[in-house]
């Protein structure tokens, strides 16, 4: 993968863009409204199978609660959503922190 800012094809990838799209329980997938850059992601799309620390906490919640906290993780990709070249839709599932992550949220 690479980085953001660098070049490809004639376009500056930092015009990247990643939507987040949830996979619910009986497998809809509904756009969650909330858009990324690489930058997000130390400059790569995740794949499948990668899981992420959601950085976003409800306002006035703490952010070192692993109750307040989830962690998604990437079960497919789509290039170009909506026929937006600009954009790649992540889909994820997410999850609360298990008992055995907490030392990956900020505080533990």
């Amino acid at each position: 993968m690479l980085a953001s800012g660098m070049e490809y094809g004639g376009k500056n990838l930092s015009e990247t863009f990643i939507r987040i799209y949830f996979r619910n329980a009986d497998g809809r997938v509904e756009d969650g409204q909330h858009d990324c850059d690489l930058t997000n992601f130390a400059g790569v799309v995740p794949q499948i199978g990668d899981q992420v620390l959601a950085s976003g906490v409800l306002q006035g919640r703490d952010r070192a609660d692993p109750a307040n906290r989830e962690i998604w993780t990437v079960v497919g990709r789509l290039f170009n959503p909506k026929d937006n070249e600009a954009y790649v839709a992540l889909i994820v599932e997410t999850r609360q922190p298990a008992p055995n992550e907490h030392s990956l949220i900020p505080g533990h």
